[in-house]
């Protein structure tokens, strides 16, 4: 049963990133978060501000959702990084491609060679 709702669940959620009109297979996005960051230096929020389209040349919002499953592979991500431990917030992103909801890792440059 389970399977047949996760997979159910994959065709819906691929149907809706079809039916978005920015949404092209294999493209790659910028994801901007705001994060805060605690006393002890430890990512306390992550919000996404806004997903872009690099290969645009604008820093325009495009119409793009962003799973859930992203936002934790981003959190563990940026939870690698060390920060300074006064607490603050900032603007960073990482890039998304919708083929790999769960990866936050990915480095244009390195993975195209």
């Amino acid at each position: 049963m389970r399977t047949i709702a996760a997979a159910l669940l994959l065709l819906v959620s691929s149907f809706a990133l079809a039916q978005s009109p920015a949404f092209t297979p294999g493209k790659l996005y910028a994801v901007v978060f705001q994060v805060s960051v605690n006393s002890s230096g430890k990512v306390e929020a992550l919000k996404v501000a806004k997903v872009i389209d690099p290969s645009s040349g604008t820093t325009n919002p495009v119409d793009v959702p962003v799973p859930q499953s992203y936002v934790a592979a981003a959190r563990a991500f940026l939870s690698k990084r060390s920060y300074t431990a006064a607490p603050k917030q900032f603007f960073t992103y990482t890039f998304y491609d919708p083929s790999q909801p769960e990866r936050a890792d990915i480095d244009p440059k390195a993975d195209r060679l």
